[in-house]
């Protein structure tokens, strides 16, 4: 048999009575542990195979690369678990976002409604002030009038 590393996607388990892991082929079968019989470089070699040969689903994987299949398994499992969390948190701080955009927009609204209350306050001071001004400029023009008119009687 030539060797052909597609188990990444086997699942492994540990087998309680020899000690050695258990592999499940594509069917979702248990996979037997099989020795190389023919002559050459692998003879000898343990290997899992397919139940089903020569029908097979392309399941293969030599025994002594179950352990490297197991960690990377275990380290892609891990890299789903950190992106499953990183993916929840990312939810998360959207949300978080969403609330405080709807936040500063209501902060916004109440800074317009201010900003065109004092403008209008402005412009009634304004207002008041060219009044006032109105009447001390009356005022005077008739005190000076008055004095103007008693000094010349």
């Amino acid at each position: 048999m030539a060797s052909n590393s597609n188990a990444s996607s086997g699942s492994v388990s540990r087998s309680r009575t020899s000690g050695t892991p258990q592999m499940v082929c594509y069917h979702n079968e248990l996979a037997p542990l099989r020795v190389v019989r023919h002559p050459g470089l692998n003879m000898g070699k343990r290997f899992y195979g397919c139940p089903h040969w020569p029908r097979t689903c392309g399941f293969f994987q030599w025994l002594d690369e179950c352990n490297d299949i197991r960690d990377l398994q275990y380290q892609l499992l891990e890299k789903e678990c950190i992106f499953s969390e990183l993916q929840h948190e990312n939810d998360i701080l959207k949300a978080e976002v969403g609330n405080l955009k709807k936040k500063l927009s209501q902060k916004q609204d109440v800074v317009d409604e201010l900003s065109i209350e004092c403008t209008e306050r402005s412009l009634l001071m304004d207002e008041m002030f060219a009044k006032r001004r109105i009447t001390y400029v009356l005022l005077f023009s008739w005190v000076f009038f008055a004095v103007c008119f008693w000094l010349k009687a």
